[in-house]
């Protein structure tokens, strides 16, 4: 019971730092001026360095679970959540171009020939005329996004072959509150209508899913009952 007290909490807490980014870039844009906005969003600054911190605390979430699973030789479980830890690792790596930029590293010929900022990461690669950040981390994980906010848990509830799925490979879904915040936030980002608003986002699927996480182990309760 503590416990879940100690995550309500933390998930007040964490969302309502949320909505404070948001509201403050919202004031910098709108009331300040634009020069304010922009350093307040830029690379290396507070909302990226924070969207790292989030995204790297997911991936020790998932791997504090799959260590969990694995000493209950769940293997399903800890395949999930394994790949789960390495893809949050992945995401903030790459978000920060893995220190590249923090330590002054110089980026291969590869890097510097396809990627629109010469830095080592996968997100700013240009292949073939496209943009990878465009076609795979902004149109597909979009549509991805929304498929998995809006109509996983419905999904569950309705599909029995996707709910046991879920449940063999201990899928984390997000609660009803956990899609709000996510719209909310969203909401707010798009009032913005300005280069750059897409850090703000990013820091809301970061924190999003870092409270998904932390309160996995409610959820699949809630959905096997369901079930």
């Amino acid at each position: 019971m503590e416990t879940k007290r100690l995550i309500s909490v933390t998930e007040i807490v964490i969302s309502a730092v949320l909505f404070i980014f948001i509201a403050y870039a919202i004031y910098l844009r709108y009331l300040v001026d634009t020069d304010t906005y922009l350093n307040f969003v830029r690379e290396d600054g507070i909302v990226e360095y924070t969207t790292v911190l989030f995204l790297f605390l997911s991936s020790l979430i998932c791997l504090y679970r799959a260590i969990q699973y694995l000493k209950i030789k769940k293997l399903l479980w800890v395949l999930t959540w394994a790949f789960l830890a390495a893809l949050f690792f992945f995401a903030a790596g790459d978000e920060i171009s893995w220190g590249q930029r923090i330590f002054g590293i110089e980026s291969s010929d590869f890097f510097q020939q396809h990627n629109k900022q010469a830095e080592t990461n996968l997100h700013n690669l240009v292949v073939g005329g496209q943009s990878i950040n465009k076609l795979i981390f902004s149109q597909f994980l979009f549509a991805v996004l929304i498929i998995y906010f809006l109509f996983s848990r419905l999904m569950v509830r309705r599909i029995p072959f996707i709910r046991n799925l879920v449940n063999k490979f201990r899928v984390p879904l997000p609660k009803n509150f956990h899609i709000i915040i996510m719209l909310a936030a969203a909401l707010m980002v798009l009032t913005i209508q300005y280069t750059k608003d897409s850090e703000l986002n990013e820091l809301s699927f970061a924190i999003v899913f870092f409270l998904i996480f932390l309160d996995h182990e409610g959820l699949i309760k809630d959905t096997h009952a369901r079930s």
